[in-house]
This record gives structure tokens, sequence and C-alpha cells, in this order.
């Protein structure tokens, strides 16, 4: 395995270990190093300059005065010989030319001996280490190992500060990588719940979960939304179309066959519609939609007619009322669904009366005198398969809930007032719309 390799693997707290254990061993050799490095230049250079300099103070002393004392201290010993007399050196100084020379004693001690000549004289200069490792033991190797200490100290630290900062990143990653996205409640994550409040980077990666939840949840809801309302709600024109194509089969008359197959006409144009709703509460976001600038006025009147004449309702009379001219820049499909909706409803659960539709400038009210909502009904009329109690087995049952959920949508307000027997009243209102007051 390469380093690297080794570096790269396991999880962050194991590489975390690694990296200080490798920081440590770096250290502590870069120092040892440096401490024998400087040893070795104490010896070689430092000693070797001292004795050399001791020799030139003799020499210069013995040329005035003969009897001038040897070097006699604690640490340094001098021997005076001729060159041809070495009978008052230790047996261990003979035969040494000039230079240094590292030698044995019979103590076993190997000091250091410089030996220069100067004339027909010989001096010998030992310098004994013992002391001076001891001392160097004592000054040297003692303040290396507190700096060592020092250092691992630091260092142990540093690595429990690290591991802090990271087991809270961790924690988190632990929580997103459990985080149950099947369930049906998303539950936020709490920056308190992963350290310090006042840690940023803590908490925008907990925002940043957090906004990642909550598109998650809502991309389930609206799969959800559309796996549920398409599978539930395309059960009845399919059954339609399936009793009109064994119509088909049993009727031979022609005319009776081409009011099956405009029936079954009317019915995949609703199919399709209702797909394309499905279909476009399902998307992401409205910017998908492509924005136009909508006469509301016109296009409420052409759908006034249209559904008037499929709804077919002759004892309902529909009409349009506007104070002046309503322009909207939104998706004109979805005022198209939405407003189909609304005048669809209005028709089927109004027997006789009237439907009236009245643009003023806040935006529009539908208004019906139908068979009208009791309290309860009004708290549930927006929810997703609620149909009115005399009309359970007509229309697709996504009505007014789709209704809410464009408004949703589109930051549209919506509003709605019924009585029980006397009728329903819906306003939209449009926040952004631009409204010219009528001549």
């Amino acid at each position: 395995m390469t380093p690297r390799k080794w570096l790269n693997t396991g999880g962050i707290n194991t590489k975390l270990v690694r990296v200080f254990v490798l920081q440590i061993i770096a250290i502590s050799l870069a120092t040892v190093l440096g401490v024998f490095a400087a040893g070795l230049i104490a010896e070689r250079v430092l000693l070797k300059e001292a004795l050399t300099g001791e020799a030139m103070h003799f020499w210069e002393h013995y040329q005035k005065d003969a009897n001038f004392a040897l070097p006699n201290t604690n640490n340094l010993t001098g021997y005076l010989s001729t060159r041809d007399d070495e009978a008052d050196l230790p047996t261990w100084l003979h035969n040494k030319t000039d230079g240094f020379y590292r030698v044995t004693k019979e103590t076993g001690f190997r000091p250091l001996v410089f030996v220069s000549s100067e004339q027909n004289a010989r001096l010998f200069l030992v310098f004994d280490q013992v002391q001076v490792s001891q001392l160097a033991l004592y000054f040297g190797i003692a303040p290396l190992t507190a700096v060592l200490l020092l250092i691992y100290l630091m260092t142990w630290a540093g690595y429990v500060m690290a591991r802090r900062a990271v087991s809270t990143m961790v924690h988190l990653a632990e929580r997103v990588r459990n985080y149950d996205i099947k369930s049906d409640y998303f539950e936020p994550l709490e920056g308190s719940d992963f350290g310090d409040v006042d840690d940023t980077e803590v908490l925008t990666l907990v925002n940043a979960f957090n906004q990642f939840i909550s598109r998650i949840e809502s991309s389930l809801k609206r799969e959800r939304n559309f796996t549920r309302n398409a599978s539930h709600e395309l059960r009845t024109p399919l059954a339609v179309l399936k009793a009109n194509l064994d119509l088909l089969e049993r009727f031979d008359q022609p005319e009776k066959r081409q009011a099956v197959i405009a029936r079954m006409h009317r019915t995949v144009s609703g199919m399709e519609e209702l797909v394309e709703t499905l279909l476009l509460l399902a998307r992401d976001a409205e910017s998908s939609l492509s924005t136009d600038s909508v006469n509301i006025n016109q296009l409420l009147e052409e759908l006034l007619e249209e559904i008037g004449s499929a709804v077919g309702q002759p004892e309902v009379a529909y009409h349009l009322r506007a104070e002046g001219v309503l322009e909207l820049e939104a998706p004109a499909r979805v005022l198209s669904i939405l407003f189909t909706n609304l005048i669809r409803n209005a028709m089927m659960y109004t027997d006789q009366g009237s439907v009236e539709v009245l643009i003023d400038r806040r935006g529009v009210v539908i208004k019906d005198t139908g068979c009208g909502m009791g309290e309860s009904e009004i708290e549930q009329m927006f929810q997703p398969f609620v149909r009115g109690h005399d009309r359970s087995n007509e229309g697709y049952g996504l009505g007014l809930a789709i209704v809410r959920r464009l408004c949703d949508r589109f930051a549209w307000d919506l509003r709605a007032q019924s009585e029980e027997g006397l009728g329903t009243e819906i306003r939209i209102e449009f926040p952004r719309a631009r409204f010219q007051v009528l001549d």
C-alpha cells in the first residue's frame, strides 16, 4: 500500500490520528537529529578551535618563559616533551604526530588529544569529554526532552481540538447518513445538536441540509400527489371508455354508435386535461412554465361559453360582469385550468339560477346560486377527493384542491364563502395584476 493510499483509507478520525502521529514522528526525528548535529559541530569545530587556541596561547608564553605552567584543569591536561624523549608521557600518548586524535586511556575513556610542535618541544593537550558529555546530557538532552514533551503536549492539544471540531462534522454526517427520507415526517436538524450555536460552519451545513430536506419533502409530496391523483382519478374516465367500447360492440345503428363515439371523445379530452393538470402540479417550480401577459376578461369570456355548452345546464344562466380590464403576467394554461375548475364546479352544483363571474380591480369573483355548503363542508372544500354530498358520482374529485394548490404555487389569495341552500362565492385576488377601468 502506498503512503498516499494509506493516509486516505479509513474514516476522518483515523486519518486525523495518522496525520498527528506522522507529525510527532517527524518533529521528534528533526529535533533529535538537530541535537546530534549540534554535538558533532561542537566536537569537530568548537572543541578543536578551543584546543588550537589553547596551544597558541601556551606557545606564546612558553617562548618568553620556558617554565610557563602547562594547562591543568578539570577537563584539560597538558604534557610537554622533546621530540625524541617521551619518557614523561603516558604510554597512550607515545608515537603521536601533530594533529587531533581520539585515544583510549587505561581507564577506558576516550579523550580528545591535540598535538602541536614548536621548535624542539611538543605539546600534548588532552581534553576529557566525560564531564562535558555529562554537561551536554544535562544541558542538551534534558532541554531536548522538555521541548519534545512540550511539542507532544501541544500536538495532543491540537489533536483534541481538531478531533472535537471534526467530531461535529462526523456526527452531522452520521445523522445525514441515517436520515430516513422514506418517512412521512421530515424533521429538520437543529444546530444546537451538533455543538456551539456560534459555530458558523456547522450552522451553514445544518441550514444547507435543512434546505435539502425541504426540497426532498416537496419533491416527494408532488410525486405522491401525482401518483395518488392519477391512479385514483383516471379510474372513472377509463371505466367510461370501457363501458362505451362495450356499447359500440352491441350497437348496430350509426346514430347510436356516433353518440357513443362522441362521449368517448369527450372522455378522452377530459383525461388529457386531467393528465396535463397533474403533470403541471408535479413540476418542480413555476419558473419552468412560460409566462404570458393574459387578458383575464377575454379568457373568462371564452371559458364561460365553452364550459356552459359542455355542462349543458339550460336552467342555469351564466354571465360575465367586468368593472375594468384585468391583465396578469402568468402562465395562460394555469389560469385556464384554474378558472375552468371553478366555473365548472359552480355550474355543476347549480341546478337552477345563475353563475356570475365578476372582474374587479383586485381579482375575480365567481358566485353561484347553487346548493351551497355548511361550515363543516367549507373547511374541507379544498381537500382532494372531497365532493359535494349530492354530486358524489360526478367530476374528477380534484376540483377545488387543484385550485388551492395552484393559488399556493403562484401566491394568489383564495377565499370562499358559502351558505347552505343559497350558493357559494369564491374570490381570487392577484396582487401583481394590472387593472384598467372601463370608460
